[in-house]
């Protein structure tokens, strides 16, 4: 939470001593109104800074809570430097210049000229934050100031990507405005409001690989841990032992960050193509009404006319498979029926009519290939039963055995083409039913 208004933000001046100026009449008045907006938040701590601004901003809110204000130093104002007393309205083109580097350019050797670098900066606030962790706090309200709160948020949250911080740095912090973070020292931190603005937690892709890293660095510095403690053993088979394990699960540990890694590029690339589909791509079951755009756009596919099918289907069906085939004859017979389907899908997507006559010819290939082999089946399975048929014959005649009347097996051997045929047809009917038993 910044500070009420001060009379240093009256003049008009940058002042970043400490103590510093108090708060104007403007800036009580903005400290009371707090209690109402935010005093039944029930925060387990209050924090100020060693500014006395805005430990009086915090003043109402801890006697409303009945809790100490707990002033802690590192939450203070980003020193000026040679920028002490200037214009506030010159700030972005001199005071600013170094924070800005640090949280847009992660330079943090950039130094305020008789000031402070980045890295000071971010060891003092983040300083300050483990202090409040180590205490056990974990809902407390910090009163800050505007300049460190907006840099050290840029700086250390892991889900606002440059352009974000960007369009935040056009809404400066004003007084009492207050940002909502959450996490801690040890796992990160994460933007959840900004005055008002809420932000998904999500986070960003380089957020998500430093985490990954830092898993990875944990794991191969376990593993040599490991490998050292085997090593004070003088053991030789503990040693080797140690070794082979560690290298084992070093090499373990960088296949789940690749594949950590693969998955997040993965997962984030589709959720950008998701985002990128036209709203004439979707189906309009996605919406109770659909768009005047759809309609329009539906109504421009040119249906696919069954003549056209039906003579597309017939030369696949003489380029492809044999003419006796009459599952396949079957299949080009029901080609229109197939185009009114493939018309049906490309309402629905917005796929070309070329587009479905293609995948009609690749389906019907399938078929007349997918019968075909099932012809060949039966007729390979007829023919055995005739050599079967004709040998046990053979068996039976040298044997002196007389053949029984009504034999199968001699019928299926001896029949005439036509019934042979008819057989033939029948196993066809039964594949296509799938209880052939082959």
């Amino acid at each position: 939470m910044r500070h009420g208004q001060s009379l240093g933000n009256a003049s008009g001046s940058i002042d970043s001593s400490t103590p510093g100026p108090v708060l104007s009449e403007l800036g009580q008045q903005q400290a009371e109104a707090l209690v109402g907006t935010l005093g039944d938040k029930n925060y387990d701590a209050i924090y100020a800074s060693t500014m006395v601004r805005t430990q009086q901003t915090a003043a109402p809110m801890s006697s409303y809570l009945g809790l100490p204000v707990q002033v802690l130093a590192g939450l203070q104002e980003i020193e000026a430097g040679d920028y002490e007393g200037t214009p506030e309205s010159e700030a972005a083109s001199g005071y600013m210049q170094a924070p800005l580097a640090w949280s847009l350019q992660g330079n943090l050797d950039a130094r305020i000229p008789g000031s402070i670098d980045g890295n000071e900066f971010n060891d003092r606030m983040g300083g300050a934050l483990q202090t409040m962790y180590d205490n056990g706090d974990r809902n407390p309200i910090v009163f800050s100031h505007g300049a460190a709160m907006m840099f050290w948020t840029f700086m250390n949250v892991d889900n606002l990507t440059a352009v974000q911080k960007m369009e935040l740095l056009g809404q400066s912090l004003s007084n009492t405005a207050y940002v909502v973070v959450e996490g801690n020292p040890e796992d990160g931190w994460t933007l959840v409001n900004w005055n008002g603005q809420e932000f998904s937690p999500e986070r960003t892709f380089g957020a998500e690989l430093r985490l990954q890293i830092r898993t990875l660095s944990r794991q191969w510095q376990a593993a040599a841990e490991s490998v050292g403690t085997s090593l004070a053993t003088h053991d030789p088979v503990a040693i080797a032992t140690a070794l082979n394990r560690g290298i084992s699960d070093a090499g373990f540990s960088l296949l789940k960050f690749n594949r950590a890694v693969t998955a997040e590029v993965i997962e984030r690339m589709e959720k950008a193509t998701a985002k990128s589909v036209p709203a004439s791509r979707v189906s309009p079951a996605a919406s109770d009404e659909p768009q005047e755009s759809e309609v329009d756009l539906r109504a421009a596919v040119t249906p696919v006319e069954p003549v056209v099918a039906r003579q597309e289907a017939r030369e696949l069906v003489k380029a492809g498979a044999p003419q006796r085939d009459t599952a396949v004859t079957q299949a080009a017979e029901e080609a229109p029926e197939r185009a009114e389907s493939a018309n049906a899908v490309s309402d629905v997507t917005g796929s070309a009519p070329e587009t479905a006559i293609s995948k009609l010819k690749s389906q019907l290939k399938k078929d007349a290939d997918k019968d075909t082999v099932k012809s060949r089946i039966a007729d390979r399975r007829e023919s055995v039963r005739a050599k079967v048929g004709a040998t046990a014959e053979t068996i039976k005649s040298r044997l002196g055995v007389k053949p029984q009347r009504g034999s199968s097996s001699v019928k299926a051997g001896a029949g005439s083409s036509k019934d042979k045929g008819a057989d033939s047809r029948s196993s066809d009917s039964g594949s296509d039913g799938g209880s052939d038993g082959s």
